[in-house]
């Protein structure tokens, strides 16, 4: 029982989650005759991939009838139904829960910050090895004197861009939070 209950759950806030299905549904029960798939893609606006798209996410919510025109299903209705009782039930007290929720769900630059500089630390390792090996080979083979001085120079960039990155990446998630708040207007 408690599988079939949370498919319904996962089902209806699937096919919920984005506003473009909310408005489908929307206007597919405004007309109990039903929508054709003309009046959706001029009311929408939408190519007929993107309504395509849509409309098989909220498949089982809504159906073709004999006239080929769109219109709710019962579970349909009763997702409507949810979504309508929700609206109807907020009160201005639950404006501060329903910001702090907002803003909990905006999305973070965070993990493709963090991706980034992993890259850039996992490249700068590569290179400070390629310039250890190079070293090693003037070493033991010999090599012109502008090598002696170039390498500690480019190895000495190497750890200092390496040890930026560490700090960076340790810090990163104060810094960007605190970004995020001041400029992105989450937290």
């Amino acid at each position: 029982m408690l599988e079939a209950e949370e498919q319904v759950e996962n089902v209806i806030f699937q096919a919920l989650a984005h506003p473009m299905r909310r408005t489908i549904l929307k206007i597919i029960d405004s007309k109990p005759e039903g929508v054709s798939y003309t009046e959706l893609i001029t009311e929408l606006n939408l190519s007929t991939g993107k309504l395509n798209y849509h409309l098989e996410q909220l498949s089982g919510l809504t159906e073709r009838n004999s006239d080929h025109h769109y219109v709710l299903t019962p579970f349909g209705k009763k997702a409507l139904n949810q979504l309508s009782l929700m609206r109807k039930e907020t009160d201005p007290e639950d404006a501060k829960y329903l910001h702090m929720a907002a803003s909990s769900q905006k999305s973070s630059l965070q993990p493709a910050l963090r991706s980034f500089l992993l890259v850039g630390i996992a490249f700068s390792l590569v290179i400070l090895l390629v310039w250890a090996y190079i070293a090693y080979i003037a070493i033991a083979e010999g090599a012109p004197i502008i090598v002696y001085v170039l390498l500690p120079v480019l190895i000495g960039l190497g750890i200092g861009l390496l040890g930026s990155l560490l700090f960076a990446l340790k810090k990163t998630p104060d810094w960007l939070r605190s970004f995020e708040r001041r400029f992105l207007g989450t937290g």
